[in-house]
């Protein structure tokens, strides 16, 4: 199992009408990820509205996703909890219903000041002490991991990786370098879905992004092709994605969601764009500015569907 390189792709997660989780729909979309070749699909992430689900249908949706995927693709799960025994409690529960590495996200509040290497390594050595799985490091864009914690998370053996969702390029350069000259170098996988090309010719190894929600096929061709120092064709993937990517995660970042759900239904993969409140629903100004993007790009293109085929 490979979680250091490649495109794990992180889906969003249907909702039917009554908001409650569109399992039959959930299941034709994530065979249509699982198609597009990502190395693994993660479920329970900020995209799938984790911090909107209950523990209950945070296990359920990977009891579900199990089933679907069965030995199909690596099945991972985020960790999203306050502290560390809440966290490997919590991801007990998600391997013993399926997922086969976690996301450790950052605890809050603990981590919304100062964080230092110290907290870092603390935080997710505990975790790994108690749970035997591959883990995988989150940094979110706002909570930034001070220097050397790269080194530090590379001490722990079961750390095979960091999404990198600073969304700060000098931030991104600098992890990249301190990964290059620890013992161990861990997998540098971006997470800030404006840059994913740039982010790869950087250095990083892959991506564990909310992007390959739709174009999944697309974009592990355009790692393959970085891969292969096929630049200018990696690029003319990238060059078509890009516009969808810097509107779905401009300010408000956290109305990814909503925007992704909206391409997903024009390109007919889901059949509606709602999320659970308190999250807001797509405003007018993003619509217009999807649309357009949606149509210059030619978006329903089969291509940058999931799996690159029409339904």
């Amino acid at each position: 199992m490979d979680l250091a390189t490649g495109i794990i792709a992180a889906p969003v997660l249907p909702l039917d009408e009554s908001d409650s989780i569109d399992w039959s729909t959930l299941g034709r979309y994530m065979e249509g990820i699982a198609a597009g070749r990502p190395r693994a699909i993660a479920m329970n992430m900020a995209v799938s509205e984790v911090s909107s689900l209950s523990i209950a249908e945070q296990i359920e949706v990977i009891r579900y996703a199990k089933r679907v995927l069965a030995d199909g693709c690596t099945l991972v799960s985020g960790v999203n909890t306050t502290n560390g025994p809440a966290a490997v409690e919590l991801g007990c529960q998600m391997i013993e219903a399926g997922a086969e590495a976690l996301v450790v996200f950052p605890p809050v509040p603990a981590f919304l000041g100062p964080v230092t290497v110290s907290m870092v390594e603390d935080f997710h050595g505990y975790i790994a002490e108690h749970l035997g799985v591959p883990l995988i490091a989150f940094e979110t864009n706002f909570i930034s991991y001070p220097a050397g914690s790269i080194t530090a998370l590379s001490r722990i053996h079961n750390v095979v990786s960091i999404k990198d969702a600073s969304f700060n390029i000098d931030h991104t350069v600098a992890n990249v370098k301190e990964n290059a000259k620890s013992d161990r170098p861990i997998g540098m996988l971006t997470g800030s879905d404006t840059f994913v090309l740039e982010a790869m010719l950087m250095g990083c190894d892959g991506a564990l992004i909310g992007l390959a929600a739709t174009a999944t096929a697309a974009l592990v061709e355009m790692h393959e092709l970085v891969a292969a120092r096929k630049i200018t064709e990696a690029f003319d993937i990238w060059d078509r994605i890009a516009p969808i990517a810097r509107i779905g995660w401009r300010a408000p970042i956290r109305d990814y969601r909503v925007r992704m759900k909206y391409v997903l239904m024009r390109q007919g993969v889901i059949p509606n764009m709602r999320v659970r409140v308190p999250f807001p629903g797509l405003s007018e100004i993003d619509r217009s500015d999807l649309d357009e993007a949606f149509d210059q790009c030619g978006f329903n293109a089969p291509r940058f569907h999931p799996a690159a085929v029409k339904r």
